[in-house]
């Protein structure tokens, strides 16, 4: 069994599709697929400062896994944190973004 079980039951509350858009500071991304070279793509990106926020919910559980894995290997080796934003959406990021307070605002927002 991974991150997502096949018969968890889904909640209403998706980040929209209209959230979904690359900018200057943070990265939103609907996952659509888990190739490797569109999952290291991201993972430069990550690895130069910018926040991901991704949304797995396309992707069926052994993909969505298989990206977290990706993900959370990441996060480690950059000493980063990893937030559930919903039940199928994470932001990876180093932890300086979380200093000064922004980022936790930021999240609320765009949940609420």
């Amino acid at each position: 069994m991974g991150l997502f079980s096949r018969n968890k039951v889904k909640k209403n509350k998706v980040i929209e599709e209209k959230v979904v858009q690359k900018s200057e500071q943070i990265v939103f991304e609907k996952m659509s697929s888990d190739d490797d070279n569109y999952l290291t793509g991201l993972a430069d990106l990550l690895l130069k400062g910018q926040p991901l926020i991704l949304n797995f919910e396309p992707l069926d559980i052994d993909q969505a896994n298989k990206a977290i894995a990706f993900f959370s290997g990441i996060v480690y080796a950059i000493s980063g944190e990893i937030v559930n934003v919903q039940e199928k959406v994470f932001m990876f990021a180093t932890k300086d973004v979380y200093d000064d307070g922004t980022m936790e605002d930021f999240l609320k927002e765009i949940v609420e």
